[in-house]
């Protein structure tokens, strides 16, 4: 299976991973989306109909929701199969490791200390993956600021925006 990264950022500083992205000693080809961007790495392999079976990495940036929520941004290592490709599974693993050096705000481990869940909204708790917050997205967090799921639908958002108006906390 893939590898799934998230991190929490402010809108502006969302770009960091794609900048990350755009440094490695051989650049991938970036598609450029309105979210974010997707990476082939045409190096590994070419792409394939089958999304799972190519060596692409998609990237969903960090956007705001509703005036007082931000979304989770994530990192998709597409390929089912990683270990296919062991030059996209090493640039995982570099990837991991960077985002790593960032503190985590989030995790399903039971030993974790849950200090910022109050922040963390929506479906945000249900994933697996651990959530790292970059410095301006940290900063964000010890200032109040909220956080969702990229995939959070209106009907979710509504609850959320119930939950904060409960708070003080006025969304549009």
């Amino acid at each position: 299976m893939g590898n799934t990264y998230r991190f929490l950022a402010t809108v502006e500083e969302g770009a960091v991973a794609l900048g990350w992205f755009r440094t490695l000693p051989v650049p991938p080809v970036e598609h450029i989306r309105d979210d974010g961007s997707l990476f082939h790495f045409q190096e590994f392999g070419a792409l394939d109909s089958d999304a799972r079976k190519s060596p692409i990495v998609n990237v969903f940036l960090p956007i705001r929701k509703r005036d007082a929520l931000t979304t989770i941004g994530e990192i998709h290592f597409v390929a089912t199969r990683l270990s296919a490709f062991p030059g996209l599974k090493k640039i995982s693993k570099q990837f991991r490791d960077w985002l790593g050096e960032n503190p985590c705000v989030f995790s399903q481990r039971p030993d974790f200390g849950h200090e910022w869940d109050y922040f963390l909204e929506g479906s945000v708790r249900n994933w697996d993956a651990d959530i790292h917050a970059l410095p301006a997205g940290m900063a964000a967090l010890r200032r109040g600021a909220y956080f969702v799921a990229r995939d959070d639908n209106d009907s979710v958002l509504d609850r959320v925006c119930r939950v904060l108006k409960l708070r003080g906390v006025e969304t549009v």
